[in-house]
């Protein structure tokens, strides 16, 4: 793939981004490799408002250029990865409700974006996210939905980022995960 093209791509997107107001970049790289299966090019950004006390729910998106061009060099999707969370701004805490990376199983996947390193830069935009506005914790619920593979998977994505992941022995398909946030 034509690594200057993904580049003007990449930059076309953040330049999109930053002309909506609703949208703030949270982090991005642009550092062309053939060193797959990590990829390189991406931008994080969220739809999230500390000033949204109303709303409380806003999510993390992540979109690269890497196998997301149609024919005419357009992108296919507008990003691979979805991280959408609730947040208390009274409690100060973030509860993740959804990870989602586009995979083979999706009906919209054309790749399969997943084991690519997306997630683990969703959840560093939501940990230097909940920094920065002042939150104390971020939490949710893992399980073996896609089957216990799965789980240990997600489990240690997660683990590698820096939270903790605890699963009941009497019920080893569910766990929970957390990450304190120094004040």
């Amino acid at each position: 793939m034509d690594q200057t093209l993904l580049s003007k791509v990449l930059a076309a997107r953040i330049k999109t981004i930053r002309e909506d107001s609703e949208l703030q970049v949270l982090a991005q790289l642009d550092q062309p490799t053939t060193n797959e299966p990590i990829i390189t090019q991406y931008v994080a950004y969220t739809d999230f408002h500390n000033a949204q006390e109303k709303k409380q729910t806003a999510s993390i998106f992540v979109f690269t250029p890497y196998m997301n061009l149609d024919t005419h060099q357009h992108p296919i999707v507008e990003y691979q990865t979805q991280l959408m969370f609730h947040f208390d701004p009274w409690q100060k805490s973030i509860h993740v409700s959804v990870l989602e990376t586009l995979g083979a199983a999706s009906k919209l996947a054309f790749f399969d974006y997943q084991n690519h390193g997306l997630a683990t830069v969703a959840l560093q935009a939501l940990i230097g996210l909940a920094r920065k506005n002042g939150f104390a914790t971020i939490d949710g619920v893992v399980s073996s939905f896609d089957g216990h593979d799965d789980l240990l998977r997600i489990s240690d994505v997660l683990q590698k980022v820096g939270f903790k992941v605890q699963t009941d022995p009497a019920n080893p398909h569910v766990g929970e995960y957390s990450y304190g946030l120094s004040a």
